[in-house]
């Protein structure tokens, strides 16, 4: 039976391009490459310092950023989905760097920025010379950030900043951090600004003793009376809650992204140590229940890809169309469930591997370990699973049913 073309299914197509796959293969060797490095630093429980300078080199620290800026190397959202999800196989801690740095800091300034703070942080963001953070979480304001404390006031022409960010990934090693603040002594009228973290009264300590990421550097950043100058603020003013708000879509965008590839690679590795583990004179592969795990593992895997897929691709819309308040709506419940889905799914992958590894997989030296302290944040950060489950909720309910209207 002749159909309409507009009613033609087989027209979508999930193959990669010739450019796409030509990306792909230089972020998997430079991946591998990597992957010793991230081994070392991670059992040594250290930040790993050379992720900036090993993904410098290799042109890979600019991917959704425009051509026009630098080593800008002007992804579309499939492409950037598509490499975040090989990077995320490498661990959730060497994904936050790219996710935080690309996504939080990269995408926003690209979508708020004047030109001219596009062309100078851009450029030095995407070539590595300046590491981005993004600066909203406080000890009070997390699931809420309606309630940060951090506030500023104008004083002689400049902006002065003051008050304490918590959780920010980056904020000891990055060059610049979108800071998000209030007027002083005012509850509305958030402004968003990009602080140099050269400046005086910005400090950063590491926190320490973390369950996972333990080569991601996690700060509580200080700002006592930071001076920034008028054409730092980023995004008009009064609209700091819209930035921040398109930022973590963003970031929730790469977490997910992230999240499918570590359920990949815990399924590879639960399929290799499977085939030579031998229990009760065969291969545990053979065991109904060890092959109960995987399965699920493996749908799952493909659940969660799709659903990053379409996140990808009703976010490339609204890239084109930025004005769109439909789209922006579409895509951040996009984000949210393919967040929510990938980040459980990667939870439960790394679980279900520990549990085929057995003893085995209860050592970091091997990745399910990893894995499954890592990914736990996942539902944490980037909207905890209980906000997530809120918005997936009223994406169902409609207007009119929002938990905190």
């Amino acid at each position: 039976m002749e159909q309409d073309g507009s009613m033609n299914l087989s027209k979508m197509n999930f193959d990669v391009s010739e450019e796409q796959a030509l990306m792909l293969e230089q972020i998997d060797a430079a991946c591998k490459e990597f992957r010793p490095i991230e081994d070392r630093y991670y059992l040594d429980r250290k930040v790993n310092d050379q992720v900036r300078p090993f993904f410098a080199k290799a042109h890979l620290l600019g991917l959704p950023v425009s051509r026009k800026y630098g080593d800008g190397q002007g992804a579309d959202m499939v492409t950037y989905a598509l490499a975040i999800e090989r990077i995320g196989r490498e661990g959730t801690g060497v994904r936050t760097f790219f996710s935080v740095h690309m996504a939080l800091g990269e995408m926003t300034v690209q979508h708020w920025g004047t030109e001219e703070q596009k062309d100078r942080i851009l450029t030095a963001a995407s070539r590595g010379d300046a590491i981005l953070a993004f600066g909203l979480t406080e000890p009070n304001a997390g699931s809420d950030p309606a309630a940060l404390t951090t506030y500023f006031e104008e004083k002689g022409g400049r902006y002065v900043i003051s008050g304490q960010k918590m959780w920010i990934s980056l904020g000891s090693s990055s060059k610049y951090v979108l800071v998000f603040a209030y007027p002083k002594g005012k509850r509305e009228g958030m402004c968003g600004f990009i602080v140099d973290t050269k400046s005086p009264g910005y400090r950063a300590e590491m926190i320490h003793h973390k369950l996972g990421l333990p080569t991601a550097d996690t700060s509580t950043v200080y700002l006592d009376g930071v001076e920034v100058a008028k054409e730092d603020m980023l995004g008009p003013p009064g609209k700091g809650m819209s930035v921040a708000l398109s930022g973590l879509m963003n970031g929730r965008f790469s977490v997910a992204a992230g999240c499918v590839g570590v359920i990949q690679d815990c399924l590879d590795e639960s399929v290799k140590y499977a085939g030579v583990r031998f229990q009760h004179g065969k291969p545990i592969g053979k065991h109904q229940l060890v092959q109960r795990h995987i399965g699920l593992m493996a749908t799952n895997l493909e659940a969660a890809k799709l659903l990053l897929l379409k996140a990808a691709f009703v976010k490339q819309k609204y890239e084109e169309d930025p004005t769109n308040l439909g789209l922006r709506d579409a895509t951040d419940l996009w984000c949210a469930r393919a967040k929510y889905f990938a980040a459980n799914a990667s939870f439960d992958a790394a679980n279900r591997a520990v549990q085929i590894f057995g003893a085995n997989g209860y050592s970091f030296e091997g990745r399910p370990a990893r894995h499954f302290a890592d990914t736990r944040v996942t539902m944490i950060y980037e909207g905890a699973n209980e906000i997530m489950e809120q918005k997936l909720a009223l994406g169902a309910l409609g207007k009119g049913f929002e938990a905190y209207s």
